[in-house]
């Protein structure tokens, strides 16, 4: 007995690609915060509509990436506890990163 399976070869393409998509992400990446955080991503795990909202809402003044990196770490942390589902800067950071690779590898539109 003999089963035909139409489609193996779109399937081979398809790892291919993601494979190919995979070794381009490998390693550190440096990913612009908007690409990272999309309004998307924060209208699903935050209280905001955007990035911009997001810092606009906070208790910094945010201009610059050096902003950002003035903030202390536990009062960013203490922020993102309050006004998302996470409960720290990591955990938001981790699952954007993971949400972020998954679109890079096409497991997820855009």
């Amino acid at each position: 007995m003999e089963i035909e399976i139409d489609g193996i070869d779109e399937a081979i393409d398809t790892l291919e690609d993601m494979e190919e998509k995979a070794e381009e992400i490998d390693g550190d990446n440096d990913v612009p915060l908007n690409e990272l955080f999309t309004n998307d991503f924060l209208q699903r795990y935050t209280e905001f509509a955007s990035l911009e909202e997001f810092f606009e809402e906070s208790p910094w003044v945010v201009e610059s990436d050096d902003d950002i990196d003035a903030i202390p770490q536990e009062e960013m942390d203490e922020y993102v506890n309050e006004h998302t589902t996470f409960d720290d800067t990591d955990e938001m950071t981790g699952e954007a990163a993971t949400e972020w690779a998954a679109k890079q590898l096409g497991f997820s539109p855009d």
